[in-house]
């Protein structure tokens, strides 16, 4: 009787281990989620994004660059939807920022509040044509 779940696939790209912890538990109580990989700097971001085409990026905005090669945020993939997690505002935010849709999670983050980020990304891909989200 019931259908298939749709699940929406993610990495999260974060340098801060508390931050990780939370925001992979976050991920995972959601049955809509899973989470595909976890980088803390632009040269593993780079990585991941040669093995996955993710529908969600979880970014935090100011993280190391590594052995990056060149790569930098405008290189993230236009066909993600990208919430940026920073304690920075978006709008005063004065570094490059990915293309893409774009949504906002401010720190400190609680369940909640990223519960309604993803809603609302997800109602985004919903409306999509260009993004069908993975089915499981």
């Amino acid at each position: 009787m019931g259908g298939a779940i749709k699940r929406y696939s993610c990495i999260l790209i974060e340098d801060d281990a508390m931050a990780i912890e939370m925001i992979n538990d976050y991920i995972n109580r959601r049955d809509d989620l899973v989470l595909l990989g976890i980088g803390s700097e632009l040269a593993e971001v780079n990585m991941l994004l040669q093995k996955l085409t993710p529908s969600i990026i979880f970014l935090d905005l100011i993280i190391p660059p590594g052995e990056s090669n060149g790569f930098h945020l405008g290189q993230l993939p236009a066909s993600s939807c990208i919430a940026i997690i920073s304690g920075i505002p978006l709008h005063l935010y004065k570094g490059p920022l990915p293309t893409g849709p774009i949504f906002e999670l401010s720190k400190p983050i609680s369940y909640e509040s990223f519960s309604r980020c993803v809603e609302k990304i997800v109602l985004k891909l919903k409306s999509e044509i260009c993004e069908s989200p993975d089915t499981i």
